[in-house]
């Protein structure tokens, strides 16, 4: 697999000098758990982002090391990277992590890059850089997923995939479920349906009635749980209103328009009936603020 390859903000031709000169030297090199929470993520969100643009300006790496500068340790791993041009290990999961990822959103027809590029516009310091890219690709980081190798059998790998959504079709007991906790099928119903409730001031209930039953017909006890805490409870959990804020916001640039962004949305999803509705929301907004509606 090729990996990305960052630009060095400094010639390294001789590179036995410019170590010595440095100061660096052997023993034990310090990993990413070794280093500060705030180390640690900054170095995350670096790597993430060198993965998604497949590579960065060297005043990406300049800008590194000022954010690291004060800490020896993380200077000394960000030194293995970039003076040393070495890839630990631990940085090189994260790359392969961020690939993984990238790869599950593009079967969604979400282009990961460009939402991490506007997720960081508005970035919440200190929080996870992975767990934001997992959440923008809809996958829930924690989950942990079975091990591939190329030589397993594809219907194996079929199995695997049924099993994997058969687990998250059960109640959860300890906690309330969010999106995240869903099967993929179950997010992008769902999703559209909050999408669509609000694009469109409200839904018939039969179109509430056919999506509880169909979670009811695949015996899916997660998802009804899910579309309870909305519609029974009354407590709708924070994925859903913040849905439905981004629907509210698309609606909002529609009628500054003059346009009525119910259709708009329904259109795009008959033009391109497998895209994920995020996305599709997504890319009403972008065309909405580019005026090509």
């Amino acid at each position: 697999m090729n990996l990305t390859r960052d630009t060095d903000p400094l010639p390294l031709d001789d590179l036995a000098n410019q170590v010595a000169s440095d100061g660096l030297q052997p023993g034990p090199e310090p990993s990413l758990e070794d280093l500060s929470p705030d180390a640690s993520g900054r170095i995350v969100q670096y790597i993430v982002t060198s993965t998604l643009e497949r590579g960065v300006a060297p005043t990406a790496v300049v800008a590194l090391y000022a954010d690291l500068a004060g800490d020896d340790q993380a200077v000394r791993y960000a030194d293995r990277r970039f003076i040393l041009r070495e890839v630990p290990a631990d940085w090189r999961e994260v790359e392969n992590r961020v690939l993984d990822l990238e790869q599950s959103a593009r079967e969604r027809g979400m282009d990961l890059a460009a939402a991490w590029r506007r997720a960081m516009s508005v970035a919440l310091p200190g929080q996870a850089a992975l767990e934001q890219l997992a959440r923008l690709a809809g996958v829930r980081e924690s989950a942990q997923r079975p091990q591939r190798s190329i030589f397993d059998d594809p219907d194996d790998l079929d199995e695997l995939e049924a099993e994997g959504d058969d687990a998250l079709f059960g109640r959860l007991a300890d906690r309330a479920p969010d999106l995240l906790d869903l099967s993929g099928e179950a997010q992008q119903r769902i999703r559209r349906f909050a999408i669509e409730e609000r694009l469109e001031h409200g839904l018939p209930p039969v179109e509430l009635l056919d999506l509880y039953r169909g979670f009811d017909l695949e015996g899916n006890e997660r998802a009804r749980q899910y579309l309870d805490l909305v519609y029974v409870e009354r407590t709708p959990p924070s994925d859903w209103l913040d849905l439905q804020s981004e629907a509210g916001r698309v609606m909002d640039v529609a009628e500054a328009r003059g346009r009525d962004a119910g259709h708009l949305y329904a259109d795009l999803l008959r033009a391109s009936p497998g895209i994920d509705p995020l996305v599709a929301l997504q890319l009403l907004l972008e065309r909405l603020v580019a005026a090509r509606y």
